[in-house]
């Protein structure tokens, strides 16, 4: 077919070709919105990964506030199961806020101070003072992060301890006393029960 035939085709079937541009149009928007809406929920999914990632100070390693709750969890066990007569241990502990990293802060303070004299003799004093702050950044694996210099973990609420031994008011003593230490927690903060067998 050559090209005029084509054109007088296309001339001869205008609504069949109209409907079919809306149609490829509708498409078109279609598969833009579908991108658009996968896009936003990729980079929605990366924003809540990085609201959590924070460094520790102590030993520059990436840590995690459910990180920290996990870590807790798991060496409050491992201690408690190694006390005589506890026998086996599940612990459950409530945590009230949560991590907060405090970066540091490169702050430059600025303070000038004018003095102007009018044609009369009467003198003008003008004092400026500006404050500039930072984040300081360290490059660590070809990324720039915030250098922390603060770690402020989220406090204990509470704790409830189920153990094997603690039927045992000795044995539930001592899981108390052990719990209230090591957590330096209250005793109230702390609830002993023994494990149902």
């Amino acid at each position: 077919m050559n090209l005029k035939k084509i054109i007088e085709k296309l001339n001869s079937d205008r609504k069949k070709t109209i409907y079919y541009l809306i149609i490829l149009l509708l498409c078109g928007v279609l598969l833009i919105l579908i991108g658009d809406i996968t896009s936003t929920l990729n980079s929605k999914k990366g924003n809540e990964t990085k609201n959590t990632v924070e460094v520790n100070t102590n030993s520059n390693i990436i840590a995690t506030s459910s990180n920290f709750e996990d870590r807790v969890k798991k060496d409050l066990i491992d201690t408690l199961s190694q006390i005589q007569g506890v026998g086996k241990v599940t612990v459950m502990i409530y945590f009230e806020g949560g991590s907060e990293s405090i970066p540091a802060l490169n702050i430059n303070d600025t303070n000038r101070k004018v003095e102007e004299k009018d044609s009369q003799g009467g003198l003008r004093v003008t004092t400026e003072t500006s404050k500039n702050q930072n984040i300081v950044l360290i490059s660590e694996a070809g990324t720039s992060k915030p250098y922390i210099i603060k770690q402020i973990n989220p406090t204990v609420g509470g704790v409830i301890v189920v153990a094997e031994g603690a039927s045992s008011s000795e044995i539930k003593e001592r899981i108390l006393n052990s719990v209230k230490t090591v957590l330096n927690i209250p005793a109230s903060k702390v609830s002993v029960m023994p494990m149902k067998k």
